[in-house]
């Protein structure tokens, strides 16, 4: 049976606290010898995921707690991210299409502003959103490379 891995970690809703969650998430990730490729999706969904908390749910007010909580298996990365701020909206994942590449001809696809549901559903397999209790809670989930391949050996 495989074994599951859960940490949970709190940062203050602050910006300069995401490095520290990315710090623990390459821990972690080291544990299971996370290819490099996995390692950067993941993160960059992670910090997405939290730079929109601490922007959106939280209007960069600091004093405010994020949660993540990250579950490893060795087929599955979930992550958590967790709030009490400003909810949102309830269709505004599923309208989050998918990440293209910037068109050159046009302007406002040139920055990254605005695309971050987008950014997180690119590099993660599963997305989902929840409010409950006054809990808004990001849960995200990627199979993780050789997974298939593990599963049938």
């Amino acid at each position: 049976m495989a074994m599951t891995r859960i940490i949970s970690l709190s940062i203050e809703s602050r910006p300069e606290c995401i490095e520290l969650l990315s710090r623990a998430l390459h821990g972690l990730c080291s544990l299971l010898r996370l290819p490099a490729e996995e390692l950067a999706k993941v993160e960059l969904a992670m910090v997405e995921a939290v730079n929109n908390v601490v922007e959106h749910a939280y209007g960069f007010e600091p004093a405010h707690r994020v949660w993540v909580e990250f579950e490893l298996t060795p087929e599955r990365f979930g992550l958590r991210v967790s709030d009490r701020g400003q909810a949102m909206p309830p269709e505004r994942l599923a309208s989050a299409r998918g990440f293209a590449d910037p068109d050159p001809a046009d302007p406002d696809t040139w920055t990254l502003r605005t695309r971050g549901l987008e950014i997180i559903k690119a590099c993660m397999d599963e997305v989902e959103y929840q409010v409950r209790d006054g809990v808004n809670t990001l849960s995200m989930s990627r199979t993780l490379a050789g997974a298939a391949a593990r599963q049938s050996a």
